[in-house]
């Protein structure tokens, strides 16, 4: 049974750990823009053009034409603002292999405020042909998707908090576009993606084992369309209800992708994310503010089954 361990720590920290051996490794040409995320090393091929997102984008893309793997690292907020069109036309378009790091994303840029939130991107990203959309469940798996994304045959997004979050234990090791079922359960399904809202997940499902429900949970690290059918196969035969959890608008994230993907079976829905613009404050605060804790989860979805029967 997978379990929420002591520690915690931050999946931009382990990034930013990994990657200057990694981009060794797989030869990738690294483009900063000022995010202090990364450490370069000697032996890095490393470029950092400030706060000048769309140039870092435009870059990568011509780097990748000419044979280059790139990693472009960014504020989440930055890269699906700023340098969207440049992603669109330069890197999803021609389906270059660069991956996209977006730090400090959902609302864990905290108390620099609605300008550095990122809680569109999964939408955003997700609207795009050929991009892979990535949202790692900790900081283990964070790891492995990073160099899943830089051997992939294509774009890919990767979406990384800012503050430590939970670290679990059991967790399986992480297949790009594969969901993972971390507790099995016949009644209702939580589908979640991202630290914060797996680890309230896991939390939700035992009060609802209290209550006579089953609940499966289901961790989605993989979030975009081609994902979606995947999550669906995954969900239990004799799933009656379907709860979906993201630290992002609900409107197009993955929550929206996995309800149209099965929704031929009927099965009720309930998406619980975040709505409209957070306000300054800290990471905890704004997920309480967005209900996004253990005990509003739980009385949602304890009020969306009973209703639905």
């Amino acid at each position: 049974m997978l379990e929420i361990a002591a520690e915690r720590v931050s999946t931009r920290a382990a990034f930013t750990d990994a990657l200057p051996e990694l981009a060794v490794r797989h030869d990738v040409l690294v483009v900063d823009t000022d995010t202090g995320s990364i450490r370069p090393t000697a032996a890095m091929d490393y470029l950092n053009v400030g706060i000048a997102e769309n140039v870092a984008i435009g870059l990568a893309a011509g780097a990748e034409r000419w044979g280059r793997r790139a990693l472009v690292c960014t504020f989440a907020a930055f890269s699906v603002s700023r340098a969207y069109e440049f992603i669109k036309v330069d890197i999803a378009y021609p389906r270059r292999r660069v991956c996209i790091v977006g730090t400090h994303a959902g609302a864990s840029g905290g108390w620099l405020g609605p300008t550095h939130h990122a809680t569109e991107d999964l939408a955003l990203m997700n609207a795009l042909p050929n991009m892979r959309v990535v949202v790692p469940a900790d900081a283990h798996q964070a790891v492995s998707l990073l160099e899943q994304c830089l051997e992939y045959d294509g774009p890919t997004y990767l979406r990384l908090g800012r503050k430590d979050s939970p670290v679990f234990a059991g967790l399986p090791a992480p297949e790009l576009g594969i969901p993972q079922e971390v507790r099995p359960g016949r009644d209702v399904a939580l589908v979640a993606t991202g630290p914060e809202v797996l680890a309230v997940a896991l939390e939700v499902a035992d009060r609802l084992a209290d209550e006579g429900y089953g609940a499966q949970v289901v961790n989605v690290h993989t979030v975009d369309p081609e994902s979606a059918d995947a999550v669906g196969r995954t969900l239990a035969r004799t799933c009656r209800w379907m709860v979906t959890l993201e630290e992002a608008w609900t409107s197009g994230g993955m929550g929206a992708q996995v309800a149209a993907a099965v929704g031929s079976r009927g099965i009720p829905w309930l998406p619980i994310g975040v709505n409209g613009f957070l306000p300054p404050g800290t990471h905890a605060s704004l997920l309480e503010e967005s209900g996004l804790t253990t005990e509003s989860v739980f009385s949602r979805v304890l009020k969306f089954i009973t209703e639905s029967q």
